[in-house]
C-alpha cells in the first residue's frame, strides 16, 4: 500500500514527468545519474502492478548476472 510522502502536501499540484538519465562522468562504464525524481501518487492497483514489475525486472537482472557468472567460470 503507498503511503503519503512527508514532504509533500496532501492536495499536491506537482506535474509528474518523465526525467531521462544521462550518463554521469565517471570512471567506472556504464554509470548512470538520476538528476531528479518526479513522483506522483498511486492507486493500490497501480502500487501493486508496479511493485509486480519491478520485481519481475530484477528477477530478470539477477538471472542474467548469474548466467553471466556462470559462462565466465566455463570458458576459465
Amino acid at each position: 500500500m503507498p503511503q503519503r510522502q512527508p514532504n509533500r502536501p496532501e492536495n499536491d499540484s506537482y506535474d509528474a514527468t518523465v526525467v531521462p538519465l544521462r550518463p554521469a562522468r565517471s570512471s567506472t562504464q556504464g554509470t548512470w545519474r538520476v538528476e531528479r525524481i518526479d513522483t506522483e501518487s498511486m492507486t493500490p492497483q497501480q502500487y501493486e502492478v508496479a511493485v509486480t514489475v519491478l520485481a519481475t525486472l530484477v528477477t530478470q537482472w539477477r538471472n542474467k548476472q548469474e548466467n553471466a557468472k556462470e559462462a565466465r567460470r566455463k570458458a576459465a
